[in-house]
């Protein structure tokens, strides 16, 4: 294992070359700060429609957070059972991360879930939310 880890560490020194030039020039030439940009725009304005869609449609169920990041944590009702819940939406097209394997309690709650945006076209955020509210009332 000793001799696996000296080789490893003398053939992957560092990135080849030509990547870390192609990462200087995006550097320099400005790309990161106008990605970096156009994606606080974006992210923004989708956890703005997330954020208005859970007000409305589960007012109970979650707190808005102060912007970063690129999901909502949502504390469902004592009964909600997320993994469950999960499979049920995905049939409808609608996803959730269960938050049971963010606790690390033996015992977890169900309750919790995960709902990310960043890659959500902002008019499907809320009639995902409206499908999530009404499964989450109806269960």
């Amino acid at each position: 294992m000793v001799e696996a880890r000296a080789l490893r560490r003398l053939m992957v020194r560092h990135a080849p070359n030509n990547n870390q030039r192609a990462a200087a020039l995006f550097l320099s030439l400005g790309h990161h700060d106008t990605l970096i940009r156009r994606l606080h725009r974006a992210y923004r304005s989708r956890w703005d429609v997330m954020g208005k869609a859970l007000h409305k449609h589960l007012p109970d169920a979650s707190r808005i957070p102060a912007f970063g990041g690129t999901s909502f944590w949502v504390k469902g009702p004592p009964r909600l059972d997320s993994e469950k819940l999960a499979r049920s939406l995905a049939a409808k097209s609608v996803l959730i991360e269960p938050g049971r394997i963010d606790f690390g309690a033996t015992n977890p709650p169900r309750n919790f879930f995960r709902l990310a945006f960043s890659s959500l076209d902002e008019a499907k955020i809320e009639p995902g939310i409206r499908v999530l509210a009404d499964a989450i009332h109806n269960d």
